[in-house]
């Protein structure tokens, strides 16, 4: 009987471990991109809606306090000793002043007020020094409501010309104006297509002037196509972001024009069809063919549809100045 042949066996040389860490690396290092970016982005997204629903809530909370209405701090203000306002109460609701006039009653911090997400880090800033007693900027330190250095837009304050001097935001989002019939919006009305608060966006062709279409082409240029609201959770071509709606639920879309958010369109009568009849809503255009809305450009007295923009100012009651980036 011929004996059983030996096993042989051959240790792994140093050099051929070698080879298999680095190849081991080698793939690790082209996958984890793909792998990380998506939870990274992921998880902006999260904290981003967690924040934008906690601003929401403390609206919320605000206007069980106060018959309903979100903060509008021109109703608050009235003796000017936070702003003086001379014969034009409605320059005071901008959106740093209401979001301060949260701050200020501890209802937010300054932290929550900027996107985790933020792409335009160059003008959106964290305010970190924050005067919750005795604000400087005030009319009146002592009586002050808000500290009206925290700043809604780059845009929030005019020069002698007249025009805004270039500074930085403290916040990142944008909301409905609480003017004219929108005023009725800027509540807990706990209506689920009311877009009340959320991601800013960027200008689409005619962006104030423009008739209702299922297809809003992007303004050409800075605002627009190169705008940094696209970098906040969308692509270099698409918006994207997380809109609030007035029953406080906080929804991720995907295109500006929000299924279910509509809006009465005003125009010729068509056979079968009702006037006025409803169309798709874009949520930073202030649509001009909206029935009994705005007509004219800039304005915002009139119209209901949804209109989200960070408020610099409001140079009237039917007006308002909003900032673009």
């Amino acid at each position: 009987m011929s004996p059983t042949p030996a096993i042989r066996t051959r240790a792994v040389t140093l050099v051929e471990l070698l080879v298999v860490i680095a190849v081991l690396i080698v793939v690790i290092a082209i996958l984890l991109p793909a792998i990380s970016t998506p939870r990274c982005r992921g998880g902006r997204q999260l904290k981003d809606a967690n924040q934008i629903r906690g601003i929401t809530q403390a609206l919320v909370v605000w206007a069980s306090n106060n018959n309903s209405s979100y903060p509008v701090p021109s109703d608050f203000d009235t003796k000017d000793f936070t702003l003086a306002s001379g014969d034009n109460p409605a320059a005071k609701n901008t959106t740093g002043n209401i979001l301060s006039l949260l701050v200020f009653n501890g209802s937010i911090s300054p932290e929550i007020c900027i996107s985790p997400a933020e792409a335009n880090t160059a003008q959106v800033q964290r305010y970190d020094d924050y005067q919750y007693a005795n604000p400087r900027a005030a009319a009146n330190p002592r009586e002050a409501l808000w500290d009206p250095n925290f700043r809604g837009t780059p845009e929030d304050v005019l020069g002698p010309d007249g025009k805004p001097l270039a500074g930085v935001a403290n916040q990142s989002y944008a909301h409905t104006a609480p003017l004219g019939k929108r005023r009725a919006q800027w509540s807990d009305t706990y209506n689920s297509t009311e877009a009340v608060f959320g991601n800013r966006g960027p200008t689409y062709i005619q962006s104030d002037a423009a008739p209702s279409s299922t297809k809003w082409p992007l303004l050409a240029g800075p605002l627009g196509t190169g705008s940094f609201t696209l970098l906040i959770h969308g692509g270099r071509s698409t918006w994207e972001g997380n809109i609030a709606y007035n029953d406080n639920h906080v929804n991720f879309e995907t295109s500006p024009t929000p299924a279910g958010v509509t809006f009465p369109i005003s125009g010729p009568i068509l056979p079968g069809k009702p006037l006025p009849r409803m169309g798709p809503d874009n949520l930073f255009v202030n649509e001009s063919d909206e029935f009994e809305g705005d007509g004219i450009s800039g304005t915002v007295d009139k119209g209901t549809n949804a209109y989200l923009r960070p408020i610099a100012g409001a140079p009237d009651m039917t007006r308002v100045r909003s900032w673009r980036d």
